[in-house]
């Protein structure tokens, strides 16, 4: 069972890097669809955009409601933003939107609807980027998780969500342990966030990340992270596997270089920082 991780550096992934070209635009650079958020945790939804558009996302869209779209539009007016109020509508964006990359579950509440939602998006899209909210609602039944995953799906857990969706995983064992049994469970990418935070591939491939701070451990740090994996994965850019360990290292970086005293909002305002220092790779 033992297999041996290769630690995460930029060589790994850095000639598959997608930067901005010069005959690039909007459209061509990828759209983002973000799942929008309770409307006490707006700023998640906000975080993860933002950072989406910071790496070089061309388009991000965050699905709203009602109650919430006058807040985003106040908070963020340069992304776009799409009023949805009914399961069917909902039902209706995905199947239109179904070639951009998705992202679910920072602030989307535990509850049914965000599992519906989940399962729906699943089902129908390519790229999809499942964290948070959207893990644990599947609680009282994993395996109806698993069945939706694939080569081109990714979790992002920490320990917690991980234990909480793979309950039958020892909790004793080391995370290098916990990762290789989950990937045989459910095939697809696991970014299982830590003090090191360990990167899997749908095919078991394991890659360690060391380069990281401390100061990564504050509210909205995941939410930044699962903006940049998003802003990466997808046609014309990198593999599944390779935007999450892309992403794990930029959110280290990043972290390291600023020292103590960093908040989610910093790591985007330096996103840009940590980008010219991978040009020089």
């Amino acid at each position: 069972m033992k297999k041996k991780s290769k630690i995460n550096l930029p060589k790994l992934w850095i000639k598959q890097f997608p930067w901005k070209k010069k005959n690039d635009h909007k459209y061509s650079r990828g759209k983002l669809i973000v799942i929008g958020s309770q409307s006490n945790m707006i700023g998640s939804t906000i975080l993860s955009s933002e950072a989406a558009l910071r790496v070089g996302t061309g388009s991000v869209k965050i699905i709203c409601s009602k109650k919430t779209l006058p807040i985003y539009s106040l908070k963020f007016p340069s992304v776009l933003k799409v009023e949805i109020n009914n399961f069917n509508l909902f039902k209706k964006l995905i199947i239109k939107e179904k070639n951009s990359v998705f992202l679910i579950g920072p602030g989307s509440g535990v509850n049914n609807l965000t599992k519906r939602k989940t399962k729906f998006i699943l089902n129908n899209v390519k790229y999809v980027i499942i964290d948070a909210d959207a893990l644990t609602c599947f609680k009282k039944n994993p395996k109806e998780l698993y069945s939706l995953l694939d080569k081109n799906k990714i979790i992002t857990p920490h320990i917690k969500e991980f234990h909480i969706i793979f309950p039958k995983i020892n909790k004793n064992i080391t995370n290098y342990e916990k990762i290789v049994k989950a990937s045989k469970i459910c095939k697809c990418n696991i970014v299982l966030k830590g003090e090191k935070t360990l990167i899997c591939s749908s095919t078991g491939n394991i890659v360690l990340n060391d380069h990281a701070s401390s100061e990564l451990a504050v509210i909205g740090s995941g939410d930044v992270l699962c903006g940049i994996i998003a802003s990466l994965v997808g046609k014309n850019k990198l593999t599944p596997f390779f935007a999450c360990c892309a992403s794990v290292w930029i959110h280290g970086d990043i972290a390291k270089r600023f020292g103590p005293g960093l908040i989610a909002e910093d790591i985007i305002k330096n996103i840009p920082n940590t980008l010219k220092t991978l040009k020089k790779y």
